[in-house]
């Protein structure tokens, strides 16, 4: 109950097999009641499928958070094409480029990129700005920025490629 069950697959999954088992209890008492009142049989096989079906659809959606996960998908909170924005209207900055969002575990995004600067620029500042940028405004606490200078040659670097 403590743990915040929207942010973290593991505990919103505790929490749907809690609630699974809690409607599953729920459905064989109304089904026990309908059964023992009317005498009515098929109380017991309506409500394990009414139980199943819910228990089904809630466990493809854990199943498809978790695959997205598992494929590192970009984190569902963060706008690619206004993190650009944002990143290229940081003074100093000429170009942002090989810029990659991606989700380690569900609690933990993380990015990295490439500035180019104008040589004149602080650099240690210029970083410094982008990361709080990027951890304020997408709440991304793991970020790589490579800064390039206006006159670096990208395809003479191949690790860059």
């Amino acid at each position: 109950m403590r743990g915040d069950s929207k942010g973290n697959l593991n505990i919103r999954s505790a929490l749907l097999h809690v609630f699974g088992d809690l409607l599953g209890s729920i459905g064989a008492i109304i089904a026990g009641i309908l059964i023992l009142i009317f005498n009515w049989n098929i109380a017991d096989p309506i409500a394990s499928a009414v139980v199943a079906t819910l228990i089904i659809i809630s466990g493809v959606r854990i199943t498809k958070d978790a695959a997205h996960v598992l494929m590192e998908g970009k984190p569902s909170n963060v706008d690619i094409d206004m993190l650009y924005k944002k990143l290229e209207e940081i003074s100093g900055v000429q170009e942002v480029h090989d810029l990659h969002v991606w989700s380690i575990t569900s609690e933990f995004p993380a990015m990295s990129c490439h500035l180019v600067v104008k040589d004149s620029v602080e650099r240690d500042e210029l970083l410094k700005k982008a990361t709080e940028l990027i951890m304020e405004n997408y709440d991304i606490s793991h970020c790589t920025i490579q800064i390039e200078g206006e006159n670096f040659n990208r395809m003479e670097c191949d690790s860059c490629l």
